[in-house]
């Protein structure tokens, strides 16, 4: 399971100062191409877990901008080494997710997403599947190239992505940067030029070193046209309760119920309130409707106070709300976890984000009379 937190602005300027400055380097061939820092829109610390191990990245995200025919995302990611972890960008670092690392068929960010709010729609990275060809960062060139990065930029890599045409009434989307959980919320799609120097998008980039060209219109279509499933996605049918206190995602089999934090409990607690009894007698009635045995709870916070406090706290909400649902539907199996403020849906910078961040989420799977549903 991933972790990931948002990097206060703090943090993130101490990431920034020298590495993501392109500097000389005793490297021949390998010197910087700009003195300019690089720009910075959000940045995140990411870990990912899996059969005992743990890996550690720092990602900074650039900047999503249009292009002739789609969209084009740049961030720099570095693996960030510790006693326990010593291991490269690559090699077993990528094994997370089930064991098995996404390097082949293709080797590349296959799994990082745009998400518009205001279209309710899933960009997905471009894969044209005729090829197999991923038309973004290939990661084999990224682990091998590990140590040459730790010489020219302190291990930061210069990575890109491109995915389908965003609508003109997109403004914003919320990045899943890398597959593993690592989002950024409320991220600014630009319409300007692309920063500078463009360099080609076959060779292997170290931060500070220029900016992978994105393909042409052409190429963009093509693999759009390729994808199996097409390249733009539904990201959910919305529906809920009226005073917006539950709030129920549909997508295929699959549905999400969040219920607000602020109506289930009083601040800081994780008793619930009297007044919570409407929205759990709802959500107790959307699971029995969806005709499932067993559910997972996940608690999640808003960015205030420690990860440790919010960890924990979003572990109590969500047995909290484990319990009450169990009395209302002995029949069902409840998973219960809490990520804390690691998967944030809005910003932490405004209340109105924070509100919506502070949740609980119930997700059921195979879920009936669904399209794509049993």
């Amino acid at each position: 399971m991933a972790r990931v937190s948002t990097i206060g602005a703090a943090f993130a300027a101490l990431l920034l100062t020298g590495p993501l400055v392109a500097q000389a380097t005793p490297e021949e061939g390998a010197s910087a191409r700009t003195d300019t820092p690089l720009p910075v829109v959000g940045a995140v610390a990411a870990q990912s877990a899996s059969g005992g191990s743990l890996s550690r990245f720092d990602e900074v995200l650039h900047g999503v901008w249009r292009i002739d025919g789609g969209t084009v995302a740049y961030w720099s990611v570095r693996h960030r080494p510790t006693d326990e972890d010593p291991r490269s960008l690559t090699s077993e670092a990528h094994k997370l997710r089930g064991g098995s690392a996404n390097l082949t068929r293709p080797p590349g960010f296959t799994e990082t997403s745009l998400a518009a709010r205001e279209t309710g729609e899933l960009y997905p990275v471009l894969l044209d599947e005729t090829t197999e060809t991923c038309l973004c960062t290939n990661v084999t060139e990224m682990g091998l190239n590990d140590a040459r990065a730790q010489d020219v930029s302190d291990g930061w890599q210069l990575v890109y992505a491109v995915f389908p045409e965003l609508p003109d009434e997109v403004t914003t989307v919320d990045m899943h940067v890398d597959g593993f959980g690592a989002i950024l919320p409320d991220v600014p799609v630009q319409d300007g030029p692309l920063p500078e120097p463009q360099v080609s998008a076959d060779q292997w980039v170290a931060s500070g070193q220029g900016w992978p060209t994105p393909p042409p219109a052409e190429e963009i279509s093509r693999a759009a046209d390729a994808r199996t499933l097409g390249a733009v996605w539904t990201l959910a049918e919305r529906s809920g309760t009226t005073d917006g206190s539950v709030a129920q995602r549909d997508s295929g089999d699959v549905r999400q119920i969040d219920v607000a934090a602020d109506v289930l409990f009083e601040f800081d607690k994780y008793d619930i309130t009297p007044r919570a009894d409407q929205a759990l007698d709802h959500v107790a009635e959307q699971i029995g409707d969806a005709q499932v045995s067993s559910a997972t709870i996940v608690g999640h916070t808003d960015g205030q106070g420690t990860e440790a406090y919010n960890q924990t706290l979003s572990e109590q909400r969500a047995q909290s709300v484990e319990a009450e649902l169990s009395r209302r539907l002995p029949d069902v199996d409840f998973t219960v976890e809490g990520r804390g403020w690691h998967e944030p849906i809005a910003s932490n910078d405004t209340e109105q984000g924070r509100a919506l961040n502070r949740r609980v989420t119930i997700t059921l799977e195979g879920v009936a009379n669904q399209e794509g549903g049993r």
